[in-house]
């Protein structure tokens, strides 16, 4: 499958999908958003890929949504647009994989919501974060009025949002807005790292657990709950289960022995 605006690669289990505009600095234009969701959808679900890194080509991530791919309409073409955006960082959030972003410079407005919709995110200590929006007259639409106070907490989202202010790494992981910082030269090397370490472990319970965690955000407890039971049953009817359960017993007596 061939891309004009994404460039991907899949080894031992691991796809990595780069946003590849670097001349316009991976902005996300309407063919970008849909061959990103195309290679999520159809390459991303693969069942030789168990993890995913998603990046940027270039000297940025991503300088956020490329407004010349808006056209001027009414309401409704508006909001097909929009519809059409969301759907892509839906596709990101669903998949039953882990999704790491490495990020890199620029990760602006629609950036910063693609990020959001990954499970993991990683940066370099030159990156820095906003969603810009008000500043233009417009609102966020593809998930930081969502995903970002999820992610930060209400307070620190309404800061983003309202002010439209753009923070550096060093604050975006004192907010929990990157899970690590570490230096350009070892991105990807530390994303590769932690997929193994994910890959490590039974991934039909990586993939439950990651949409229990997303799904239970819109439920009460005890629904959460509920969920969290039925995805358990699914993953002891899984037959590599008791094979784990077993070797992770012979490992412990083989450590105890030694």
């Amino acid at each position: 499958m061939q891309f004009k605006t994404v460039a991907y690669t899949e080894k031992d289990g691991i796809l990595q999908i780069k946003l590849n505009r670097p001349e316009k600095r991976n902005a996300l234009s309407f063919e970008l958003i849909g061959e990103v969701q195309k290679c999520f959808a159809e390459v991303a679900t693969l069942p030789n890929v168990q993890v995913v890194l998603l990046s940027g080509e270039g000297k940025c991530f991503s300088g956020g949504t490329d407004l010349n791919s808006f056209q001027a309409g009414g309401a409704q073409d508006i909001r097909r647009g929009v519809r059409f955006f969301q759907a892509m960082f839906n596709e990101i959030e669903l998949l039953e994989k882990p999704v790491i972003a490495l990020i890199h410079n620029y990760c602006f407005g629609g950036a910063l919501e693609l990020a959001l919709a990954c499970d993991l995110r990683i940066c370099t200590p030159d990156a820095t974060f906003n969603i810009p929006e008000v500043n233009m007259g417009m609102v966020p639409d593809g998930g930081g009025s969502q995903r970002l106070p999820r992610v930060v907490g209400v307070g620190r989202a309404k800061e983003l949002i309202l002010t439209g202010k753009t923070i550096n790494a060093q604050k975006a992981e004192l907010w929990g807005l990157v899970n690590e910082i570490v230096p350009p030269e070892k991105l990807e090397q530390t994303g590769i790292s932690w997929a193994k370490e994910i890959m490590a472990n039974g991934m039909i319970s990586v993939g439950l657990a990651k949409r229990n965690v997303d799904m239970s955000y819109n439920m009460s407890i005890h629904d959460a709950l509920e969920c969290a039971g039925m995805a358990q049953s699914i993953a002891f009817s899984d037959p590599n289960f008791i094979k784990r359960v077993e070797q992770r017993f012979l490992d412990k007596v083989k450590g105890k022995k030694a």
